[in-house]
């Protein structure tokens, strides 16, 4: 059987189901609608009122949003020549509609405009897109290729818009604390995350972190007391070592004279209760070692 043979059986056994596959064709026409910017029929003002036009019926197929807003019951102010959508920029929208269209690259995107594009998506109700900047995160931070102080602009705005992704930042924030908290921006960080930090099941030291929030509380002086105060309770002087407690601790004055002191001397007092064994342990050992030089004395005598 020739080559040309078996292609003529191959599309006779496709027409012989009544099949004819077009859906490459179909995508590439769409790309090049698209692309050319061809039958726009719908216009929108973003929030920084630069328009944006594209095609409704892409949209109302593409995004359950824009689904709703078109062919359901949210109120749409047609007789404009622009549709106000305030939710987001124009260069957040474009990605939106690129998405829509078919194709969507992350790699351009810097961290502030990928958490733009995630809070769109949510907005939009494209849980798919959202599981993909999620993802995307995920994968920059584990090969190490977000900066340390856009961590920190990630860790506010996650948690300001409560976002669950917002434990992807703590992890890898607390696992470089000693790090991110040396850096200016630290001292900008809000409140909400400096609590989730401090809530956070650590794998960073407790003086570690205790050093990251005497940094932080430095400019704090406008900080309600409570607010102060409930921070300091995720911290338990028992975690401190004595070097730490005395030298660094006791200095910030954040907690009482008092109850440092106590934890000093129970320090100083277990440590001279663990010489005393050693010491007792060393003379037990002396008086058997004499022990058995005599019996070996009696034995050989």
């Amino acid at each position: 059987m020739s080559k040309h043979e078996s292609e003529a059986d191959i599309q006779l056994w496709d027409l012989s189901l009544s099949v004819f596959n077009q859906k490459e064709n179909l995508l590439r026409d769409i790309s090049r609608v698209y692309g050319e910017g061809l039958y726009s029929d719908i216009t929108f003002l973003m929030a920084d009122d630069v328009s944006l036009s594209t095609n409704r019926f892409m949209l109302a197929c593409r995004v359950p949003y824009f689904a709703t807003m078109l062919h359901g019951g949210l109120p749409v102010d047609q007789t404009n020549n622009s549709i106000p959508l305030n939710c987001c920029d124009s260069k957040t929208f474009q990605q939106i509609l690129n998405y829509v269209w078919g194709e969507i690259s992350f790699s351009d995107l810097n961290i502030q405009s990928l958490l733009d594009l995630l809070e769109a998506s949510r907005f939009f109700c494209l849980d798919s897109l959202v599981d993909g900047v999620v993802e995307y995160l995920q994968y920059l931070l584990d090969s190490q290729q977000v900066e340390f102080k856009d961590c920190l602009t990630a860790l506010d705005f996650l948690i300001l818009h409560k976002f669950t992704a917002s434990d992807l930042f703590l992890k890898f924030i607390d696992q470089n604390l000693s790090s991110i908290s040396s850096l200016p921006e630290f001292d900008n960080v809000s409140e909400y995350s400096m609590q989730a930090l401090l809530k956070y099941e650590k794998t960073s030291t407790e003086i570690v972190l205790f050093t990251a929030l005497s940094k932080w509380l430095e400019n704090k002086a406008s900080l309600p007391a409570n607010a102060r105060m409930e921070m300091l309770s995720y911290f338990d002087l028992e975690r401190f070592s004595k070097n730490d407690l005395v030298k660094i601790v006791r200095k910030t004055n954040f907690f009482q004279i008092d109850a440092q002191n106590k934890q000093i001397e129970a320090m100083q007092g277990h440590i001279e209760a663990q010489q005393t064994q050693i010491k007792e342990s060393k003379e037990e050992l002396k008086a058997q070692k004499k022990q058995i030089k005599l019996s070996l004395q009696g034995y050989w005598g």
